[in-house]
């Protein structure tokens, strides 16, 4: 390192690389402030120490918020690396679950996590007692909040090609029909046009305009002549399994379900696709680039994944 760049990096509060981040990521001086638990003139603060420091005004102020600059931009996508190496830095040391008191922030489809959290919280709860979990809603794109640090992991149907995210297979899922124990097609064999003659209950993903995922369903759906249209989508599970107890529908769902606890003793297959590769939905945990040099992060994951692959 030379003397010049000795004399930039002694002008930089590693407070304000923390500020900048967080301001890119909210956009809002009042919550970055609220982020970092400091008053909002301290947030100000900041910004204009940040504006003197990188001779740029950073961030545009709009009736919605603040814009961020060009500039701005650029500095955001160097901060996703060196604040990761920075945190790595100050936590040298074997990384000891029992004394990890991280949080950490999860979306999964709600019929897997119905069949994983439970267990992996038990696990947690002797292995690292100090860990918190967060589960967000499974979105089509989750991209966007793992880009802001507001989402740690995420299950995901697609392999992104982006550097910025690690992805690592799980397994792959295929489609079930299930109905109640006592469903008029329990113990019967029975095609797939007369099941879905029956009202079909099927889980749903939100939909995002970046994000086109054409669902088990759909797909099989647009294969037949006359079109069911399914009775309810939801993000619940347990909504689901309520009216099919306690009607004559029909759940369209994944193989995981099997997993849940008390799920096989009140419901039973009647058709699968486990035979239709066509079908099948490859399942990967996604990480940004942030958390790559994270010990916490990557014992998570490896948590995640072990728990996942028994549910799958």
């Amino acid at each position: 390192m030379n003397i010049h760049t000795s004399h930039q990096l002694n002008r930089v509060d590693l407070n304000l690389l923390v500020a900048l981040d967080v301001l890119l990521k909210e956009q809002n001086v009042t919550h970055a402030a609220q982020v970092l638990f400091v008053s909002q003139s301290a947030m100000s603060r900041s910004l204009k120490r940040l504006r003197e420091t990188f001779d740029d005004p950073l961030f545009i102020r709009t009736a919605t918020g603040l814009t961020p600059t060009t500039k701005a931009l650029e500095l955001g996508q160097e901060l996703q690396a060196i604040l990761p190496q920075l945190n790595a830095l100050f936590k040298q040391g074997q990384f000891n679950p029992a004394e990890c008191n991280d949080t950490f922030s999860i979306s999964l489809p709600t019929f897997l996590s119905s069949a994983v959290l439970p267990s992996l919280v038990l696990s947690l709860c002797n292995e690292a007692p100090n860990v918190s979990l967060i589960e967000m809603a499974a979105k089509s794109n989750p991209f966007d909040l793992l880009d802001k640090g507001k989402l740690d992991f995420a299950i995901h149907y697609t392999c992104p090609a982006e550097s910025k995210y690690k992805a690592s297979k799980i397994g792959s899922i295929y489609p079930k029909l299930y109905v109640r124990k006592n469903h008029p097609l329990a113990n019967k064999p029975s095609s797939l046009q007369e099941i879905l003659r029956y009202p079909v209950l099927a889980m749903n993903v939100e939909d995002d305009h970046k994000q086109t995922f054409n669902t088990p369903l759909q797909r099989i759906l647009n294969q037949l002549k006359n079109q069911p249209r399914p009775k309810l989508r939801s993000t619940q599970t347990h909504v689901l399994m309520q009216i099919a107890t306690h009607s004559d529908a029909v759940i369209f769902g994944m193989n995981a379900l099997n997993s849940m606890a008390h799920f096989n003793a009140a419901f039973v297959d009647i058709h699968d696709f486990v035979d239709s590769p066509q079908y099948h939905v490859d399942l990967y945990l996604l990480r940004h680039q942030r958390t790559f040099t994270s010990a916490a992060h990557s014992w998570m994951a490896n948590k995640l994944i072990e728990t996942l692959k028994k549910s799958i």
